[in-house]
């Protein structure tokens, strides 16, 4: 297809496991890329891509597409003068089907879901320096999965601020929940995935709704990207999201050494 059609840009959405040859191949053939996410399962080689990426100069975006989100907008807004203390972040919910409960093709629920999650910490807080991570697999017996069915992630920021990432894959019923909590000096701020944006301070209290298509507003900017050769208003090119991979790759290894990455 590369050779025979007249392309301007290669929509690359495919399960972690396959990621790799293909991104090589767009770049061979300096095509811009939109890239799913978790972009690899691989750190070096994912490293080495983004160099390819560098090199070319080509344009790309990877589907973090919490990143054009009206309230996370607002939630840069609110964190900009504020001191954080530490945040904890949730991707809670039932077993996910497919593909993604073989840990050898989905990497986890860690490496497959939370990295919306652990992406959004690195948009809003920054770098991180450490990862430990513990999980539980022995939940819900007789069952035709290996992924990890519970797990926290701790990481320390650069910055100092530092937060745990909870994944849960076994409830079946009760509170399931995925966003942030983020406690600051004055107050806190709630994050519920892709609905809203809570402040809670001593004054009161004051939500905000999610308004935006983020998602097609995504993919415009991508595409509009790629008419004008402009690609600054992208949020997360493929190298950046490279970063958010290696943390839960990174996760993923502390899962095994028991150590911190």
């Amino acid at each position: 297809m590369l050779a025979k059609e007249d392309l301007d840009a290669v929509y690359i959405s495919i399960p972690p496991f396959a990621h790799g040859a293909p991104e090589r191949a767009v770049i061979h053939a300096g095509l811009a890329m939109f890239v799913e996410k978790p972009v690899h399962m691989d750190t070096k080689d994912a490293r080495e891509i983004s160099q390819m990426v560098n090199k070319a100069g080509i344009i790309t975006a990877a589907g973090y597409q919490e990143r054009y989100l009206d309230i996370l907008d607002k939630a840069k807004e609110l964190l900009k003068n504020r001191r954080i203390g530490f945040f904890m972040g949730y991707w809670m919910g039932g077993m996910p089907g497919r593909w993604r409960r073989e840990k050898e093709k989905s990497g986890g629920q860690i490496h497959e879901q939370t990295t919306h999650e652990i992406d959004l910490a690195r948009y809003l807080f920054g770098e991180v320096k450490t990862v430990y991570a513990v999980d539980r697999c022995d939940m819900i017996p007789n069952t035709d999965y290996n992924i990890e069915e519970a797990s926290a992630v701790s990481m320390q920021f650069k910055s100092g601020i530092f937060g745990i990432m909870f994944s849960a894959c076994f409830i079946q019923a009760g509170v399931r929940r995925s966003g942030l909590d983020i406690f600051c000096e004055d107050g806190s701020i709630e994050y519920r995935l892709r609905k809203s944006l809570t402040l809670s301070i001593a004054e009161g209290q004051e939500t905000w709704g999610a308004k935006n298509q983020y998602t097609i507003d995504m993919d415009r900017t991508f595409i509009e990207a790629v008419r004008s050769g402009d690609g600054s208003r992208i949020r997360s090119p493929y190298p950046d999201a490279v970063k958010s991979a290696e943390l839960s790759i990174a996760a993923n290894e502390s899962l095994i050494t028991r150590e911190s990455d």
